[in-house]
């Protein structure tokens, strides 16, 4: 019986084997396993925000061993995305797609679709300064435009041991012959108290002007916590006596600390007064009748500065005292003109007085940029404010034209008085050079070829590159604030472009652009 087994399982192997004259019985050909499709799906996958609001957005990769995702906006000015999918939407109404790709496959992708919605701005405030000891020479009283602004502000008062001098804690009157008794149009008040009335004849609020370039230590000795109450009640008392509407708090130099007062004070220190200075103001004031009812309450305003991109964190925002003090008052608005956004030499390309936009590591300084800094940092994009300046700034002849080398240029002209718009008509230098408009900063300009130009007769140095406002570029910054929901502008100053016919270009095309109503 096993020799039968055996025989049989020897007849089988030799039937099938490689051997013998049978075709051997071919082997199925295995079904190829396909490839893994990569899909890639967003969520969520339609949204609806508002100008500049955040939104996270999530990719999902499938077929793939690496599920990670690269991102990137659609439309070129559709607001920006990071690498972990936050997206922020744009200062501009409109349809935009965000889209995600695959890493493994980059041709795989999918995208969402954001409507961006931007809300009616109320009116953007326009507050200006007059400067109340050129009274008597520039811009009459009796003929100030009082609706072309939401706020006018009269400089200027002091702080007490400061550039006025004074105690420390007094408040010291700064604009000359404009405090005095009888000498306004109306042969009785002063001219502050004369313009004071005029504002809040059509409805506009009237602030006073407290300090100015210069004046830190006179803060710093002011603001001592033992000088500090008296200090602020004096204020107070000020304002008050003139009714005024607020108080234009105008500490510009010193917040990084002094060794010029006794004692020294750190930045810390210098920090902690201003913001106590004005939570006190609110306080005191607020136990006045003055300042009791609805839309009365005191009205406080600071000017700060525009911020190089060269300086900012990787975060791009703000110290955190900068936000604190921003947020802390009613209007903080950036001195952007003149030096608030150009320089010369140290690195530094001919740039523009006040331009939205078109900052760079040679022209480090823009609006758009600093006002972004202050919103990423927590300051409501409504309160902040831009500069307006009333004054051109020029460089020498060797530099025609914005972002150029400034190395070797030893002429930068920037004091506002000499080179105000009412002097830069008689002079000439509108008359002359050729007119230019940057598209990329919305700023005009004039170049002058040739060696420059130099007003005859003058004795002033020849500009190559003038910088100014215009009506072109300030119906620009108009457009910006309404469209980007910025607070509003402040104009330095509005005595600046009187012209001898009785006219204010200036302040005519910032009324006609910005449309200014009672607040």
């Amino acid at each position: 019986m096993k020799n039968r087994v055996l025989l049989a399982s020897s007849l089988f192997l030799a039937a099938c084997g490689g051997g013998g004259g049978g075709s051997p019985t071919p082997s199925p050909s295995p079904t190829p396993t396909p490839a893994p499709v990569v899909t890639v799906a967003i969520t969520p996958a339609t949204v609806d925000l508002a100008g500049g609001a955040a939104q996270l957005f999530a990719c999902t990769v499938t077929g793939a061993a690496d599920t990670r995702c690269t991102w990137r906006v659609e439309e070129a000015n559709g607001g920006t995305v990071a690498a972990d999918g936050r997206y922020t939407a744009p200062m501009a109404a409109g349809t935009y797609h965000v889209v995600a790709a695959s890493t493994a496959d980059t041709g795989k992708t999918a995208s969402a679709t954001v409507r961006v919605t931007i809300a009616a701005a109320a009116s953007p405030w326009v507050t200006g300064y007059y400067l109340g000891y050129f009274w008597d020479v520039m811009y009459p009283p009796e003929r100030v435009d009082m609706t072309a602004m939401t706020h006018f502000a009269f400089g200027r008062i002091a702080p007490g041991s400061g550039t006025l001098g004074g105690n420390a804690g007094a408040v010291v009157k700064g604009a000359g012959t404009a405090h005095d008794p009888g000498l306004s149009p109306d042969g009785v008040r002063s001219v502050e108290d004369y313009l004071v009335k005029r504002a809040h004849d059509v409805g506009r609020k009237a602030l006073v002007m407290l300090g100015g370039e210069g004046d830190g230590n006179g803060f710093l000795r002011s603001t001592t916590d033992a000088t500090r109450p008296a200090f602020v009640r004096n204020l107070v008392d000020y304002l008050v006596a003139h009714d005024y509407d607020g108080v234009d708090v105008d500490w510009e130099d010193k917040l990084e600390g002094s060794t010029e007062v006794t004692p020294a004070v750190s930045a810390a220190e210098a920090r902690r007064r201003v913001m106590a200075l004005l939570r006190e103001l609110r306080t005191e004031a607020a136990t006045r009748p003055r300042y009791q009812g609805a839309g009365r309450g005191l009205v406080i305003t600071f000017p700060g500065y525009t911020l190089s991109i060269n300086d900012l964190p990787p975060d791009g925002m703000v110290e955190q005292w900068q936000a604190d003090i921003a947020n802390l008052v009613d209007q903080y608005n950036l001195m952007s003109y003149g030096i608030g956004t150009a320089w010369n030499q140290a690195g530094w390309y001919s740039w523009f007085s006040s331009p939205i936009f078109g900052a760079s590591g040679t022209t480090p300084r823009d609006l758009a940029t600093s006002v972004a800094a202050f919103e990423k940092s927590g300051v409501p994009r409504g309160r902040i404010g831009i500069g307006i300046g009333f004054y051109g700034i020029f460089y020498g002849p060797t530099i025609t034209g914005p972002r150029q080398d400034t190395e070797h240029n030893d002429i930068f002209e920037v004091q506002d008085v000499p080179l105000r718009y009412s002097e830069l008509v008689r002079l000439g230098y509108l008359s002359n050079g050729t007119y230019h408009w940057d598209a990329i900063s919305q700023v005009g300009y004039r170049s002058y070829a040739n060696g420059g130009f130099t007003p005859p007769g003058s004795g002033i140095r020849p500009a190559g590159f003038l910088s100014y406002e215009d009506a072109q570029s300030i119906a620009a910054k108009a457009a910006w604030v309404r469209q980007t929901g910025v607070g509003g502008t402040i104009l330095w100053a509005i005595n600046y472009d009187h012209m001898p016919d009785g006219t204010n270009p200036l302040l005519a095309a910032v009324k006609q652009s910005f449309q200014p109503t009672p607040p």
